[in-house]
This record gives structure tokens, sequence and C-alpha cells, in this order.
């Protein structure tokens, strides 16, 4: 049998040596030998019921009921109570990542942060396919594709889109018309997303931006709202460039 002192124990298990003596002192983990001078070692055995002593902290357990359950729990018991806790932790940091990149792209679109049109999109539930269908008379197989494909401002694949409406914004504040050689490049690049977005779903695709020219409808599905002008600017450029440019 292997023993370990004090100091090696909690070096071990990455806790402190004063953390052992408090759990010799509580009752929790006695050391399996003590010498007559005081020191004392910690069996293997000592080792893996300090681990899940450990796990069972990490859970939030108080101690004074780790004790109840200390034997009546195998290790492989522990380990997936604590994944499952690990998998909780991290959909919270998922989701506070998607909150933080759907503050960061709002401030990209509007310039500053407009919490008038962005705390419905953080508080409300995620869009279901089911209103996706009803509003839109979608199949499951295409209601499915938008809720996969569709940028979502919480998304870094929002930033392509960002980048249009940007460009757009820029155009109206110098007064660069739809028909302009700006206007059409964006038109070709707005054309070429939506072909990456949609692929042979044409039918889709008309569906999702008359949804988008209607602010009540983007509302339903919690979509960040985007400005008339930009959408009228958007439809403009796009008839332009269908009739005259795209061979």
């Amino acid at each position: 049998m292997i023993y370990f002192s004090t100091g090696q124990a909690a070096k071990k298990l990455g806790l402190t040596v004063r953390t052992l003596r408090y759990y010799d002192q509580i009752g929790l983990l006695h050391p399996s030998s003590k010498a007559e001078n005081g020191k004392r070692s910690y069996s293997e055995t000592d080792l893996v019921t300090l681990e899940k002593i450990t796990l069972l902290k990490n859970l939030a357990v108080p101690l004074r009921d780790i004790e109840l359950i200390l034997h009546q729990v195998s290790i492989d018991e522990l380990l997936a109570i604590h994944q499952q806790k690990l998998q909780q932790k991290a959909s919270e940091i998922q989701r506070a990542l998607e909150h933080t990149h759907t503050l960061r792209n709002s401030i990209k679109i509007e310039g500053e942060l407009n919490w008038k049109q962005l705390l419905p999109l953080v508080h409300n539930q995620p869009t279901t396919q089911s209103s996706w269908t009803d509003l839109l008379s979608l199949s499951i197989e295409e209601s499915e594709i938008l809720q996969r494909d569709m940028p979502k401002l919480e998304n870094e694949s929002a930033d392509k889109w960002i980048s249009v409406i940007k460009r757009i914004q820029l155009c109206l504040k110098h007064q660069r018309s739809p028909q302009s050689e700006d206007g059409q490049l964006i038109a070709a690049d707005i054309l070429l997303l939506s072909s990456e977005l949609f692929g042979p779903h044409t039918d889709l695709e008309k569906a999702f931006w008359d949804v988008r020219k209607s602010p009540e409808a983007s509302s339903s599905l919690n979509l960040y709202p985007i400005d008339s002008e930009v959408l009228q600017f958007i439809e403009e450029a796009i008839i332009f460039y269908e009739q005259h440019i795209k061979e």
C-alpha cells in the first residue's frame, strides 16, 4: 500500500493542506494513518474518496450532505452528474456568448446600443419552427433550412450581412442611389449571399424577403429590425440589377 503525506496528497489533488486538515477535523475524511507525532498519511483509497468529495463540492453539494452520500455513489455516477453540470454551464456560456455577439453586431449596425430593439431579442425565446411554418406557410424542410442557415445577430456568420447594411447606410448618407455603381455592387453581393443562404429554394428566398419588408412579421419572428430606407434601397438595387446588369 502506498501512502502520501498531507502535503503530497494536497498537491496531487490540487487542494490545500488546510482543507485536508479541516476534512479530518469535521470527520468527513480521516487519513488512514496517524503517527504519534501527529503526522498524517493518506492511502490511495483515501485519495479516491477525496476525489469524490471534490466532485461533489463542484456540484455545490454542502459538506454536511457529502458524507451521507459519499459511500452510496460510484465514481462513474459522480462523473455522470459532473458531466451534466458542465453541460449546463456550457449552455449558459454559449447563451452569454450569443448575447455578446448580438450586442457587438448591433453596435456595428446602429453605431450605438439600441436597447429598445435589443431587449426583445435577448429576452424572447428563440424563434420556433412552428412560427416560421405558420407565418410563411412553409414545409417542415423549408422551416428547418431557415432555422439552420439564416444569419442571426448573435452569430459571427452575420458579419457579411452587417457589412452590406453598413455599405447601404453609407450610400444613403452620401445620397448614392440604388442604381449607382456602389448600389449595383451591393445588389450583386446581396444576390450572392442569398444564393449561398437559400440555394435552389427560390420560393423560400422570396418568402423570407417578404417577411423582412414587414416590420410586424419580422418582429413576430424575433428578427432584428432593419431600417425601412435600407430595405427600400435593397429592393430597388436588386430590381435594377436584374433588369439591366445581370446576364
